[in-house]
């Protein structure tokens, strides 16, 4: 075949359309079969397209708008044409310029030229478990891979970009320079970006799968947002350190760097509750309970009942959750001695025993159902119905210390709540006598009213924190 024939053919072709229709169908066929071969279905051809068609192969293709033409029917057309010399893989890779490819050849190649490509991205790491982590990924399709592929596949240069940003995160974490930074800062300072770790985002995504392997995946019991504050948080990385706080009266607290925490120390001194924030939290080494009255803390879900037990004893220490076990919860409680006992409070409800449930699945022995009995329930029981759907998430509830309490919902099919029960929390003094408050002789309204003139009275106060904000809020200061 003489060079200057096959151009002929080219330029030939390439005036009409459904040639390039036509020759990606045989493409596809050689790269499917390794040779070319069987029948190439075009549908959807207007009449001028067939008359191209059966003016080459030199016959009739009729008048459907879909046309089959076998690879013999184009192999003797070609060769009793002005191109008869050329052979159609000359042709086909003429055409698009560039070779034919079997499929299997092609997925060796691209496998070959991506995992040179995840090669490269793993010099880059210099820590051990950075490149332990991305060689899970890469290598063996880790959590995270498809997010990594998909970026590879759309666009090389990106994905690099990606990875050695997050590669430069894992490997000048916060926490291991035992600090806690904004995750605005961090970015900005790993990449100049201070949104390029936001949720959602790529390389937000792959931090996160990194902080999981290191340290583990998030106590389950917390919400999916909190799961992920858990995750950063241990990787030193601060999100939403504001709104993500504990109650807590009567604790001090040691700083990392050494020495008391003077803040905290002032609210134990002055005998106001405060919160603690996400924030305060991760400069901490330890908390510390009350020295007065054992290592026994207790812990409430419920801030008006926390408002009116402060001021019942207000040697003791006492933390609340506000309804909800909170990262900041978590981590409050995970600060004080191993020797301390928890004894927990909260409302007789299914998303209540949810909350129980987590915390003895974290704590164990160390923690202990405070008042979770039948009589209990029965003094406290409302008017609220709980309908199927709640009363269902009873189902997950195995924790046999609250199983007396789940049968009272199945059986009552109504919730009780921590306001109805203050005369039921007696608080153990260190010579052994016993305080209570003595709601049995009160009415509904009466205990309602002692709550309510604690909280208000809480709510007078108005006291600059340590950090130099003024907050307002129940019976606590913002540390």
């Amino acid at each position: 075949m003489e060079k200057n024939e096959l151009e002929q053919a080219i330029s030939y072709f390439r005036k009409y359309n459904v040639y390039g229709r036509l020759f990606a169908s045989m493409r596809e066929k050689y790269a499917s079969l390794g040779h070319l071969g069987g029948s190439f279905v075009l549908s959807g051809l207007t009449e001028e397209e067939r008359g191209v068609l059966s003016g080459f192969a030199g016959a009739d293709l009729g008048s459907e708008p879909t046309v089959r033409l076998s690879f013999s029917q184009l192999k003797r057309a070609l060769s009793k044409s002005r191109f008869g010399a050329c052979t159609w893989e000359e042709i086909l890779t003429a055409y698009e310029r560039k070779p034919l490819v079997v499929k299997k050849e092609e997925r060796t190649r691209q496998k070959e030229e991506r995992d040179a490509f995840w090669e490269d991205c793993l010099s880059q790491c210099g820590k051990e478990d950075v490149r332990e982590w991305l060689s899970v990924l890469l290598r063996e399709q880790g959590p995270g891979y498809r997010l990594v592929l998909k970026q590879y596949k759309a666009d090389r240069k990106e994905a690099r970009k990606l990875l050695t940003g997050v590669i430069h995160a894992a490997e000048h974490l916060p926490a291991d320079r035992g600090q806690r930074q904004f995750l605005p800062v961090f970015a900005s300072g790993i990449t100049g970006n201070p949104h390029s770790f936001d949720e959602g985002t790529s390389a937000g995504r792959l931090l996160l799968q990194f902080g999981k392997y290191r340290f583990g995946e998030a106590d389950g019991q917390l919400s999916g947002i909190e799961q992920k504050e858990s995750v950063l948080y241990q990787m030193g990385i601060l999100r939403d350190e504001l709104s993500n706080t504990c109650l807590a009266y009567r604790v001090t607290g040691r700083k990392k760097e050494g020495g008391v925490h003077q803040g905290i120390q002032g609210f134990y001194e002055e005998g106001q509750a405060f919160v603690l924030t996400l924030h305060t939290l991760g400069g901490l080494l330890r908390l510390e309970p009350s020295p007065d009255h054992f290592s026994r803390i207790y812990v409430l879900e419920n801030p008006a009942v926390f408002s009116y037990l402060i001021k019942k004893y207000p040697g003791h220490t006492f933390l609340c959750t506000s309804g909800r076990l909170t990262l900041a919860g978590y981590a409050t409680m995970d600060l004080f001695p191993s020797d301390t006992q928890f004894y927990y409070a909260g409302d007789f409800d299914p998303e209540g025993l949810q909350i129980a449930q987590g915390l003895k699945e974290r704590y164990g022995e160390r923690l202990v159902f405070w008042n979770y009995k039948r009589e209990f329930y029965e003094q406290a029981v409302s008017e609220l119905g709980l309908d199927d759907a709640r009363l269902r998430k009873l189902d997950r509830i195995d924790c046999p210390g609250l199983q007396e309490i789940r049968q009272c919902m199945w059986d009552y099919r109504r919730a009780a709540y921590q306001e109805n029960m203050l005369g039921t929390y007696v608080v153990k003094e260190r010579c052994g006598s016993e305080k209570s408050f003595d709601a049995d002789h009160m009415s509904a309204s009466e205990i309602h009213a002692a709550i309510q003139a604690g909280v208000d009275e809480a709510e007078a106060g108005r006291v600059k924190d340590a950090s130099g904000v003024f907050e307002d809020f129940r019976e606590g200061h913002t540390l």
